[in-house]
């Protein structure tokens, strides 16, 4: 297991820091906000996961579902 700083953010605000042990980034941003996340587009709220070991950031975005329509 590799060990990543997680980041949840506001824009370009810090707003909660983490550091967590898991095999890919994405564990890691699952593991510390307990939701699904996708890749990061241009959304206000996500998360920026970084590499403790290569520096390599990662981002993403929590996973909406989409609302029951009938």
């Amino acid at each position: 297991m590799k060990t990543y700083r997680v980041e949840e953010m506001a824009g370009d605000q810090v707003v909660a820091y983490h550091v967590a042990n898991a095999h890919a980034p994405w564990e890691a941003a699952q593991k510390v906000t307990g939701k699904d996340v996708l890749a990061r587009r241009d959304e206000h709220f996500w998360v920026r996961v970084t590499d403790e070991g290569n520096r390599a950031i990662y981002k993403y975005a929590f996973r909406l579902d989409a609302p029951d329509c009938l």
